[in-house]
């Protein structure tokens, strides 16, 4: 069971935005090369009553590489915006149970909140996890990486499920930046640490 933090009290749209960002450990910040925001591909929209949120971008980088970063769930917070800490508290197989301690500066606030990830691991290409927070919807998402030539294509695919409020063209804003910026950094940390890949035909 996930452990929530207390907020402080900002009510009305400022809420929905604030929680969405905080479910993505998203954070405000500079997107730096090597793989910077014009590389990342996102689209946003709503299916039903669910939300959601897809990015891609192809890298500069071996297949074994990226995996290795995208599974370092203890490494999280030394380059993913928001994330304070980041443990793995269970793994049994590729089961595996990670909490997080993020925080979202908004204004003049600064927003703590615990959040617990059950990731399922599909070696070498794929991860599955739903976040779970206190009395807020959870956010299910995958990641696949696919060979491709002269490197390797991640995808990320979000859902975030019934119970949130319609969004507007704010909170529709506010949380693009914030994908761009979470997958912008996991995509920069997986070419800084990589091989390049031999070519894929």
């Amino acid at each position: 069971m996930s452990r929530c933090l207390p907020l402080m009290p900002i009510r009305g749209r400022s809420v929905v935005m604030t929680l969405l960002l905080l479910l993505l450990s998203a954070a405000a910040g500079s997107l730096a090369s090597p793989a910077d925001a014009a590389a990342v591909s996102v689209d946003f929209e709503r299916r039903g009553e669910a939300v959601v949120i897809e990015a891609s971008t192809q890298l500069n980088s071996s297949a074994e590489t990226a995996w290795r970063v995208l599974t370092d769930y203890d490494r999280y917070g030394d380059f993913i915006p928001g994330v304070i800490s980041s443990r793995v508290v269970d793994r049994r197989g590729t089961t595996v149970t990670v909490e997080q301690s993020e925080e979202l500066a908004l204004w003049l606030l600064r927003m703590p909140l615990r959040v617990t990830y059950a990731i399922r691991e599909f070696p070498p290409n794929r991860v599955q996890s739903r976040a779970t927070i206190s009395m807020l919807p959870p956010l299910e998402s995958s990641y696949v990486l696919t060979p491709v030539a002269f490197g390797v294509r991640l995808e990320y695919v979000g859902r975030i499920g019934p119970g949130w409020l319609l969004l507007g063209r704010i909170e529709q804003g506010a949380l693009r930046r914030g994908v761009i910026s979470q997958f912008t950094a996991l995509a920069n940390e997986i070419e800084r640490r990589g091989t390049p890949a031999a070519r894929v035909d």
